[in-house]
């Protein structure tokens, strides 16, 4: 399991965000992401689903990175070692000056 710092992500990242979804009605990234809480996440669906290969990086995004981290879990039980947890979360997303959409 790799991290990445917020301020390393773009527009061409693959973000996954795992956030519930009353967190994700209140807040999210302006970049494009992936919105699916971790209680629905099912990794080799999600991997079939957005038609990702293994050289493409999952940067998985929750509240502060712990949930993250578990997802990030999922995907390498199954063989899908290429996901990063992004440090801090939507906090310290924020914090590095991403853009936020507060709904």
């Amino acid at each position: 399991m790799r991290f990445v710092k917020p301020a390393s992500l773009n527009g061409k990242s693959i973000i996954l965000d795992i956030r519930t979804p009353e967190e994700y009605a209140r807040t999210s990234l302006k970049i494009p992401h992936i919105h699916k809480s971790l209680t629905e996440l099912n990794p080799e669906e999600f991997i079939t689903e957005n038609n990702l290969t293994d050289e493409q990086t999952i940067n998985i995004l929750c509240a502060s990175g712990i949930r993250a981290s578990k997802a990030a879990e999922m995907f390498e039980k199954i063989g899908f070692d290429n996901v990063a947890v992004i440090v801090g979360g939507m906090v310290e997303a924020e914090y590095a000056g991403l853009e936020i959409i507060r709904h």
